[in-house]
């Protein structure tokens, strides 16, 4: 166990000894003006012995050998990172840099060796950070207090699981060794067994990849080629798309036999002496040395996604999918595996949500995205939510009625600190960090309150996370919301996208079960724009479907999109379902849909997303104008060519 661990808390030693050596460096070439002498001196020699006990450590680590010595040695290196929080939080205490404690526990868990010396590090972690907050700022100790628990329990978690891992390997290879000292006479049979236990350890049983714990050590050492310039590594996250359609659809032992197939078609479209592994699931990653690609890392990327794109037999079924890939070079030699990993799944997210199919290399303009993403993510966590969201209203037209028949509530956050923030952009924030389900809340209490002002004939549409979906008690909040506000549910329409039900089917359908059995009605969303939809129109009580704004942007150009909606219209109509056409900006574009006999259109043709207190005026203002053609917009209203984006 000593030699197993030996490696994680060395590595852990010298990433501390580099951390502090160049923050040493800084505060020596550049040193803070707003510091007392008496503080920077104090800091100084902190952040330097930091450093050098750190180096000092992992010199005389080299030869621990009893796991009482690697114990004490990681123990030593989480009390150097907790003391320098400490000290830099009682010298100048800020709110947000309390998440460093919440980063503290994972690092805790990863590095320690034992139960015995992690779960104390986590205690007196979190335990430190509740005596700040109950001092500084003690109206936000329930806050904190939630979430350093659930911190503490990921990284209790983390640390049994990358534990477990470690134990069953080297039990493995200590079981191969044992049977091979006890038959000296059957000599290769040991040596297959303990083969065996390696491959078992260190391979993904069902594809025979390189498993997680093996490709974060390939990792590693990739990594530490890359500082010592001898070679860059290319860093390529892949995910699956539509593999859980399939697996649901023929069987496991389906899904089983195609991730076979990927794994081998993976590793004949890398390069020999890659490192090609299976992460869990349909993930899989890929380390390859940038000096032996043939082409661009993009064309590399590309050339794997029609690799894998290739058509499936499996037994005498012909099965379809893509995959989605995020690329990095790993060539900043100060970033870690971590953070490496964190921006090859912000580039594979960016591919799932914008290029499906296709593989993005994560580029300086991602950095700058996600460093854009951090601030959001603060600003969000300390915003007075209740008084910085709005709710913005776009009208929904009844071609047939000629007038407006609802509105869809559409989410709009000023912060306090930023200005106004996309929809887009924080609403994937606020679904990374666990507050979306609390924005439902607020929105739709707001939506709910403006309705009740509204005529009796007109419904509001409101966006469901998949997050709302994931969670039962989410899904009670939100029924107690519609029955607390005395408002007809069927006056309620509740839009739920493919995507949002990707991660759990069964789950999303039971939700959406009980939201229909309150009698609000349900729209699938982006229709279209997946893989899978038309499956859901069998599965799930869906009332109403939304075309994508995709569909109509090429519809003055583009015969195939006409074609496409009207098929659309013509299914929602022999399923007895209601279209809308969502995103339609030019009396041109409304005229085909004319034609098309479509009824519902949402878009700037009829209305732009207005304040609450515009819609009352909006609705007087059509009603004056009663005898104007159903194709025109209202006269105050103007027509801008631009794409919507909504919540």
């Amino acid at each position: 166990m000593a030699i197993a661990f030996r490696p994680v808390v060395r590595g852990f030693l010298i990433a501390l000894c580099l951390y502090y050596s160049l923050l040493t460096l800084s505060y020596l070439i550049f040193p803070p003006t707003d510091y007392p002498m008496w503080e920077y001196a104090g800091m100084l020699a902190l952040i330097g012995g930091s450093a050098a006990a750190s180096g000092v450590m992992h010199h005389t680590s080299r030869r621990a050998c009893r796991r009482i010595m690697i114990e004490l040695y990681s123990l030593a290196a989480s009390a150097i990172v907790l003391v320098n929080v400490m000290v830099v939080m009682a010298l100048h205490f800020q709110a947000e840099n309390l998440i460093y404690f919440i980063l503290a526990m994972p690092v805790f868990a990863t590095a320690c060796v034992s139960m015995r010396s992690m779960i104390p590090s986590v205690v007196v972690t979190v335990a430190t950070m509740m005596i700040f907050i109950g001092i500084k700022v003690p109206d936000m100790l329930v806050q904190y207090l939630f979430l350093a628990m659930a911190a503490g329990f990921a990284a209790i978690g983390m640390a049994t699981l990358m534990r477990g891992t470690v134990r069953r390997a080297v039990h493995a290879r200590l079981e191969a060794d044992e049977n091979r000292a006890l038959a000296e006479a059957q000599t290769s049979k040991a040596e297959t067994l303990a083969h065996q236990a390696r491959e078992l350890a260190e391979h993904d049983s069902l594809t025979g990849l390189a498993n997680r714990f093996s490709f974060f050590n390939a990792f590693g050492t990739a990594l530490a080629s890359n500082r010592s310039g001898s070679s860059v590594t290319v860093l390529a996250l892949v995910d699956l798309d539509g593999f859980k359609p399939i697996n649901d659809t023929y069987g496991h032992s389906a899904g089983d036999m195609l991730l076979g197939s990927v794994a081998k078609r993976i590793k004949a479209a890398v390069p020999r002496r890659s490192t090609v592994a299976r992460l869990g699931g349909d993930e899989f990653a890929i380390l390859v040395r940038r000096d032996l690609l043939r082409t661009s890392v993009e064309q590399f990327g590309r050339a794997l996604c029609e690799a894998i794109g290739q058509p499936y037999t499996l037994d005498s079924v012909t099965a379809n999918l893509t995959a989605s890939i995020g690329l990095v070079e790993c060539e900043h030699g100060t970033l870690s595996i971590r953070q490496l990993m964190e921006r090859g799944d912000y580039a594979l997210d960016q591919a799932k949500k914008t290029a499906r199919g296709e593989a993005i290399l994560f580029t300086p303009r991602h950095e700058r995205e996600m460093q854009s993403m951090g601030q959001v993510d603060q600003a969000l966590r300390a915003a007075d939510l209740e008084t910085e969201l709005q709710v913005f209203l776009q009208p929904q037209f009844d071609l047939e009625l000629n007038r407006t028949y609802g509105f869809e509530a559409l989410a709009r956050w000023n912060s306090a600190t930023l200005g106004p923030v996309s929809p887009e952009q924080f609403i994937r924030v606020a679904e990374t960090s666990g507050l979306i389900r609390k924005i439902t809340q607020i929105l739709l209490r707001k939506t709910l309150h403006l309705v009740t002002s509204w005529p009796e004939h007109l419904h509001v549409s409101f966006n469901l996370s998949g997050h709302d979906l994931m969670s039962p008690v989410s899904v009670s909040d939100i029924l107690d919301l519609v029955k607390q506000s005395g408002i007809d549910p069927a006056r309620i329409e509740f839009e739920i996208t493919e995507t949002a039900m990707m991660s759990d089917i069964d789950q999303a359908r039971r939700s959406i079960e009980r939201i229909a059995a309150l009698g609000c009605r349900l729209a699938l969303d982006d229709f279209g724009s997946g893989y899978s939809s038309f499956s859901y129109l069998h599965q799930l009580p869906v009332s109403k479907i939304k075309i994508d704004r995709s569909f109509v942007v090429p519809l003055l150009k583009d015969a195939s999109a006409s074609k496409i909606i009207q098929t659309i219209i013509n299914l929602g109509r022999s399923l007895d379902l209601d279209c809308v056409v969502e995103g339609v900006e030019s009396i041109a574009e409304l005229d085909i849909l004319k034609g098309m006999h479509a009824r519902f259109i949402q878009g700037y043709i009829f209305g732009k997303p207005m304040e609450a207190k515009g819609v009352l005026p909006y609705l007087a203002a059509e009603a004056r104008a009663t005898d104007r053609p159903a194709q025109a917009a209202p006269a105050k209203l103007s027509i801008v060519k631009r794409p919507i984006r909504k919540a």
